[in-house]
């Protein structure tokens, strides 16, 4: 059985992103920061309120611990540690009753970081998915720079094929009684040198409205509790499906999904979860741990190619 490699941008998601477009030094220094001072043994801690089976409370906590493999001068590969416990139950011999235990599990997740260009690329465990991948290694770099009194603040977006706003549309038409619709939007990080210049050049669209407000992100939630659902045709909805590929003139729709600019998420009265940001994730198959690095360099350079073609 392969083994299945997932990759994710690294978004700088604070409001430097706006000096960065006033001079391109900044963020190499930004860069600088990250291969400076990410190291080993950073450790990110969570605790969370769990029901079983049997609606029994447990308090779970969970520890990620960062083990730094290898640096170099724009790259770094490494493991990430999860450390929590598993509840069980079993019969006590003694008293024929049902007895709840613990034991202790540990999960690790290799990864290989491209700094310069902003993706990392990382497997997954049973337990220790991209989802909680990307918060832990968000967390984890961002305690590496409050360690050193830097405000930068990172988030992990999973890389995807992108999609455009028409097929957005065709996907929330198809969920029946959508109770809480959310958009959101993140002043962009450059993917490359021609973006770079593009915002240089000149903010423009939704990206110039939040730098107007000094926002690094805008949230745009639609609720309905009722019997009926939203209106996914009404003007006010159509109008932010539009603006994904408004964030800035020269980047379209596919681009600002792909890159974790925008985002939607749908949820329905039944529970059901549209979001963009699980659509049609770029993956690579491997069968050797030994080529994982050579598939992560691989697929890195082909998803940089493709930004460009």
């Amino acid at each position: 059985m392969g083994m299945i490699i997932y990759f994710s941008k690294i978004n700088l998601a604070t409001t430097d992103l706006f000096d960065v477009y006033k001079d391109s030094t900044i963020l190499n220094e930004i860069k600088s920061s990250i291969i400076s001072f990410i190291r080993s043994g950073v450790i990110y801690k969570t605790e969370d309120n769990v029901f079983d089976k049997d609606g029994q409370l447990h308090k779970i906590s969970t520890k990620y611990k960062l083990t730094i493999g290898e640096k170099r001068t724009n790259t770094v590969s490494g493991v990430i540690y999860k450390e929590t416990k598993l509840y069980y139950k079993k019969v006590n011999n003694d008293t024929d009753e049902i007895e709840s235990h613990t034991i202790p599990t540990i999960e690790d997740i290799r990864f290989y970081y491209d700094v310069e260009h902003e993706i990392i690329g990382f497997h997954t465990r049973n337990r220790f998915g991209f989802r909680e991948f990307n918060t832990a290694i968000s967390q984890l770099l961002n305690s590496c720079m409050e360690e050193n009194n830097l405000d930068f603040r990172f988030q992990a977006d999973l890389c995807n094929e992108g999609m455009d706003i028409n097929e957005i549309e065709a996907e929330l038409k198809n969920i029946h009684n959508i109770k809480r619709l959310t958009f959101q939007f993140k002043a962009p990080n450059p993917a490359d040198d021609d973006m770079l210049d593009d915002l240089q050049n000149g903010l423009n669209d939704t990206v110039e409205q939040m730098a107007a407000a000094n926002a690094n992100g805008m949230s745009v939630i639609f609720d309905s509790y009722g019997k009926v659902g939203l209106n996914v045709e009404s003007e006010e909805i159509k109008k932010n499906i539009r603006r994904i590929g408004r964030i800035h003139s020269s980047i379209d729709d596919k681009t600002a999904i792909k890159n974790g600019y925008a985002s939607v998420k749908a949820i329905s009265r039944s529970g059901k979860i549209f979001t963009t940001e699980e659509q049609k994730p770029i993956k690579r198959e491997i069968f050797k741990d030994l080529e994982f690095i050579d598939a992560c360099k691989d697929t890195i350079l082909s998803i940089l190619t493709n930004k460009k073609g």
